[in-house]
Parts: C-alpha cells; structure tokens; sequence
C-alpha cells in the first residue's frame, strides 16, 4: 500500500477512489472502502482511499471531536484491506475553501478517478455544499462513475462515529465492538507511574495515551494487550486510582501470567467488557482482594 501525499499526482492510468471522514473507520466506512476496492480489481483500476489527518467536522465545525481511531492506526487497518494507495492529506483552512466542483477537479487531476465509493450522507465542497446528488452530476460531466452505500443498522440504530462515542464513553464496549467491527483500543508507550500495582504484587502498564481519544467510562475492563507480538489477556484500569487518592485519569493494564519490564515498549489495549465501576476501598487489603478477583474473572473468560 503506497502512502501518497497532498497535491501529488499518482501515477495510475485510473483509479477508484473511498471518500469520506473515515474518523473511526467503523463497519459503515470499511463497507465504502470494500466496494471500491473490488470493484477496482473488477475493472483493472488502483484502489485507494483518500484519508484527511484532521477530522473534517473539527475543522468545520471549529470544536474538539474525540478520536476513535488515530491515524497511526487507521494506516494499520486500511493496509489489511490491501488497497493499492491512501492518498493522504491536510484538511486544512485553504482546503476547505475549495467549492463542490473545485473539489471534484481535484480528484479529477490528481488522483485520476473513474469511480468513487461514498456513504449515503456524503458531503463535500465549500461548507458541506455538495451532496451525493450533486457529486452524481459531476460524475457525468468528468466522466467517472459514483457508487453509493446505504445506512448500515445495527439492532435498528445507523451504526455512526457520533453513537460508537457514546457508547465508548458509556462503557458499552461490546456494542462499540459490535459497531466498530473491531475491539476499541488505545495505544501508546508505556511510562512510569506511581507503581502503586507493583507494591501490591500486581505490577500494570501504564498507557501514555493521546489524549485526545475517546476514553471508556471510569472502571475495570477485561481486554487484551498486544506487546512484543504477544496477546495477553488482562484486567485494564480507566480511573483515578481513588484509593490512593490519585487526581490523574490513568489507563493501567495488568497482563496476566506477564511481569517482564516494558517500560518505554509501545503497546495496544483493547477494550472487551466492562467489568465493574471504580470504587474506593477501605483499604490496601480490600482493593487487592478485589483485584485478585477481577483476575480470576478474566482468567476464566474467552477472549
């Protein structure tokens, strides 16, 4: 999978090409960018996807969007698909700028489009103005097809980045799984922290995480966490450690069966079922009991 970047022109006789905001790449937009692709290889064209870094609505809509999938890992996503490119760019003041039409000449020259694969809400062009519609007419007029892929529902909700947010936050990890395609995780290297897990004999990797994800509901999570190439089960800390007092929101994972230092390792912890809320323990013998516990719980699960 070739990265390419803004105002380049690939070097492909044609391609077909995913638009969208693709903030989360949930089950929705990786049906978009499925179609392309196969209908690339049914037509001897390159598949591709065009991918803003920025999310377009914080742009627009001048306010912060939590991340569900930061772009490092949406390049890991997207090259399971085996799409030939991503045609990568800045969403920014000047871009936006550009009216439907200039938009659609964009594609046009650089990227070379015969097709393209859009949601049913699609929107492009100078403040959202052009719609599928409207993008249907400049197919016609710049001699490229446009395919159009309905509202995917889930237990008859239109599986969307707003509503996987709100379940991330609500601690419904297994709906956001189910929505997502995928379990939700967070990544990051692994830094130093109060080692308070480490004095009660059960040490955890601290998550330096990018803070402006989207973060589940306070609690204990079970998940899995992938370093070195390994999979380990684990119990997954969100909170402020309240039973020691702690102010700073953590995400903590301890790794069952693993004690080896990995400080400074960068590692990826995925969410499966939010076991319990945080509570605040009397004390440091009630909070252990009530971890060795978690443990056992996890232990016992499939994961």
């Amino acid at each position: 999978m070739d990265i390419i970047h803004a105002e380049k022109v690939v070097d492909y006789d044609g391609t077909v090409v995913a638009l969208g905001n693709f903030d989360g790449l949930h089950i929705a937009h990786m049906t978009i960018i499925r179609n392309g692709i196969q209908y690339a290889r049914e037509h001897n064209l390159k598949a591709g996807v065009l991918l803003f870094k920025e999310n377009t609505k914080e742009i627009t809509g001048k306010k912060h969007i939590e991340l569900i999938t930061p772009n490092e890992a949406k390049l890991e996503l997207l090259e399971r698909e085996k799409p030939d490119f991503v045609y990568l760019r800045e969403f920014t003041k000047e871009f936006m700028q550009n009216s439907p039409e200039e938009f659609v000449r964009l594609l046009v020259k650089n990227l070379k489009v015969k097709a393209v694969c859009v949601g049913y809400d699609y929107s492009f062009g100078y403040k959202a103005q052009g719609d599928v519609k409207l993008l249907k007419e400049f197919g016609k007029k710049y001699g490229f097809e446009v395919f159009v892929t309905d509202a995917i529902c889930i237990e008859n909700e239109i599986v969307s980045s707003t509503k996987i947010r709100e379940m991330i936050k609500n601690g419904e990890m297994e709906k956001a799984e189910r929505f997502l395609g995928r379990r939700f995780c967070v990544q990051g290297n692994v830094v130093r922290g109060l080692r308070n897990g480490t004095k009660m004999g059960i040490p955890t990797a601290n998550v330096d995480y990018d803070k402006n994800m989207a973060l589940p509901l306070e609690g204990v999570y079970a998940g899995i966490t992938y370093v070195d190439g390994r999979r380990l089960k684990s119990v997954i800390n969100v909170g402020k450690n309240l039973t020691f007092g702690a102010e700073k929101l953590t995400i903590e994972s301890h790794m069952l069966g693993f004690d080896k230092n990995i400080y400074d390792k960068h590692i990826r912890v995925s969410f499966a079922k939010r076991l319990r809320g945080v509570v605040k323990f009397a004390n440091i013998d009630e909070l252990i009991c009530q971890i060795k516990s978690d443990i056992k719980q996890v232990e016992k699960m499939i994961l």
